[in-house]
């Protein structure tokens, strides 16, 4: 079996790419090894409105959004001091993740791809002679079934998290290290709730080198997880909701309706994305938020490029590293700074003590530093924000301060 691009996951990115390439009238496999597209959850489900728009999904059905509430979020210290940042209009969304990742599986196959379920791929190779990719498909609904394959002279990996694949052929995707245990709950009788804010908890404790959020979906029920560099999320969680001081008493009538694990990458970004015949996009690109995880909108970005750099490939019928390499050079342009600055930032909190972040809360409400991320804040480009954070007086007088409570 023969096609011009093929792309490893049907997730978001691997389906936008798709949309693109198919649009340019390349001949497009998807392969996924799920059998249901979306199928477990892994995600929250918060995305910008800007970033949806940046993507071309500025207008989802009313079936997918659980929320078109959120104008901003209240953020505590582990004291319970709270900083609230709005707007006056909707800055995000809440969707159902797993039919999100329909939907967009069926704008791909509607606009001309193939989306190939229970095809696990289990190796890629490249041939020198022919400039093809040849993959081994592996049937996971018949695994003592013959392994098919499928060749190309273009594949884009969007495999996700770990990066077996793009790992197996030279890339480097993000070390263990920077993927933290994540878990979520959806739940109902959470009370005061107020649906227009997230809420992000920070401390230690709970979710070291992360925070533990809130999302509302309605009056009474939310989102509630955590991510944490520690092993036992669920305990960490479990503590969150029915032995925090400052949230049990939310709790005590709630009911868990659905569970959810995973995990979040913070860190890990990948220096080259495209070889011979070969592009990698999304998380296993580390193309993530690393101040929040969120990888929607900024894999998104590089997954269209991806299949607009694909196909233009298959159009020029020149699939060398070289030519490939607009890839690198045109995501790069618009994220690579962007996603610098959120690892710094990230760095810089994972070094703070509870202490550190009771202070720095402080602070920032005495100094009404909230209102700055009103004006500057943007969820998918952060950069701007995080510059005049840290050129604030009233942040650099505090650096000072907490210099001796900073693990370094």
């Amino acid at each position: 079996m023969e096609t011009d691009i093929a792309i490893v996951g049907a997730g978001p990115i691997g389906t936008l790419a798709a949309i693109q390439a198919s649009r340019n009238k390349a001949e497009v496999i998807v392969l996924e090894q799920r059998a249901t597209i979306g199928v477990p959850d892994h995600c929250a489900g918060l995305i910008s409105k800007t970033g949806l728009k940046k993507i071309g999904l500025d207008s989802l059905p009313k079936s997918i959004v659980q929320s078109e509430k959120i104008i901003g979020a209240k953020i505590y210290s582990p004291d319970g001091t709270n900083l609230t940042v709005k707007r006056n209009s909707t800055q995000a969304l809440v969707v159902d993740r797993t039919l999100f990742d329909q939907y967009l599986a069926t704008k791909a196959e509607n606009s001309g791809a193939t989306i190939l379920r229970n095809s696990k791929v289990t190796n890629l190779q490249y041939n020198n002679n022919t400039k093809k990719i040849t993959m081994k498909i592996k049937n996971k609904l018949q695994p003592s079934s013959p392994i098919k394959s499928l060749t190309a002279p273009i594949v884009i990996i969007s495999e996700g998290r770990l990066g077996r694949l793009a790992k197996s052929i030279g890339f480097q995707p993000p070390k263990k290290k920077y993927r933290l245990s994540g878990f979520q709950y959806l739940i109902e009788n959470v009370s005061d709730l107020d649906t227009q804010f997230v809420e992000m908890y920070f401390s230690n404790f709970i979710s070291s080198g992360f925070f533990t959020w809130i999302i509302p979906i309605s009056e009474n029920t939310a989102k509630v997880g955590l991510a944490t560099r520690d092993k036992d999320a669920v305990f960490r969680l479990n503590y969150f909701l029915k032995k925090y001081p400052i949230t049990k008493h939310r709790f005590q009538k709630a009911k868990i309706i659905k569970k959810y694990g995973g995990e979040v990458i913070v860190s890990g970004l990948m220096k080259k994305t495209s070889t011979n015949g070969v592009m990698v996009a999304g998380d296993a690109a580390g193309q993530t938020k690393a101040t929040t995880g969120g990888g929607v909108i900024t894999g998104g970005l590089a997954g269209i490029i991806a299949g607009q750099v694909a196909s233009l490939a298959i159009q020029k019928n020149n699939n060398s590293s070289k030519f490939l390499k607009k890839y690198d050079t045109q995501w790069k342009a618009i994220l690579r700074n962007q996603l610098k600055a959120m690892s710094l930032f990230r760095w810089l909190l994972n070094r703070m003590t509870d202490e550190a972040f009771n202070r720095a809360f402080e602070t920032a409400v005495e100094n009404d530093l909230g209102k700055l991320i009103e004006e500057k804040g943007d969820i998918d480009s952060q950069a701007e924000i995080i510059l005049s954070l840290l050129k604030d007086p009233a942040v650099i007088k505090l650096a000072f301060k907490l210099l001796p409570t900073i693990q370094f």
